[in-house]
């Protein structure tokens, strides 16, 4: 967990059928050790920014799922500066929460768990367009733990068009440093803000 920035948004860690990318692809379920009223999985918060040289991008939102199952949540990510020129300045907004999961640590010094969300959005306001997060609370500030982060936007056939900080040479941007140690590799830490993620038993 870093410094709280202005705003909290809820993170929802989301599986998504046919959408696989090792090794930071869902783990399948968790097992949830914290009681938080209200939300069936659990909840994730997340506000904050990915800085490294010239590029930076700046996110907030919320996920999670109710106890009829439904999914909630809202979220944005702004891509200030990035080394894909078409998506250079450009924001994403969710219109619809397509899935979420939660993965418990399988190293507890560096996280406490994983969370993976997947939704529908529009770009500067044209729909049919994804994204992707995978972010994992640290749980605390200071020593080795740090909060970390990762954003994928795919276009309207589901093809990557940018990719925060994957660890495959092969993806388009790959803007920031891949420095996770904790349910997979390919997360920056943040610059600014915060992750945190919620339990339910």
């Amino acid at each position: 967990m870093r410094r709280l920035s202005p705003f909290l948004l809820v993170l929802a860690l989301v599986a998504v059928h046919g959408c696989s990318d090792p090794p930071t692809a869902p783990d399948g379920s968790a097992v949830l050790k914290k009681a938080f009223a209200g939300h069936e999985s659990g909840r994730l918060v997340a506000s904050g920014q990915l800085r490294e040289g010239e590029w930076k991008i700046s996110f907030g939102g919320y996920a999670d799922r109710s106890s009829d199952g439904s999914f909630r949540g809202s979220w944005q990510a702004h891509l200030h500066s990035v080394s894909v020129e078409e998506l250079a300045g450009r924001k994403f907004v969710a219109t619809e929460i397509l899935g979420l999961n939660f993965v418990e640590s399988d190293n507890p010094a560096e996280c406490i768990a994983r969370a993976n969300l997947y939704m529908a959005g529009t770009l500067d306001g044209v729909p049919g367009y994804h994204a992707r997060v995978l972010a994992a609370d640290a749980g605390k500030i200071g020593g080795n733990a740090f909060d970390t982060f990762r954003l994928v936007i795919y276009d309207t056939d589901s093809t990557p068009l940018y990719d925060a900080s994957s660890t495959d040479t092969a993806r388009p941007g790959r803007d920031f440093p891949a420095v996770s140690n904790c349910r997979g590799g390919g997360r920056a830490a943040l610059a600014h803000g915060n992750v945190k993620i919620w339990f339910n038993e």
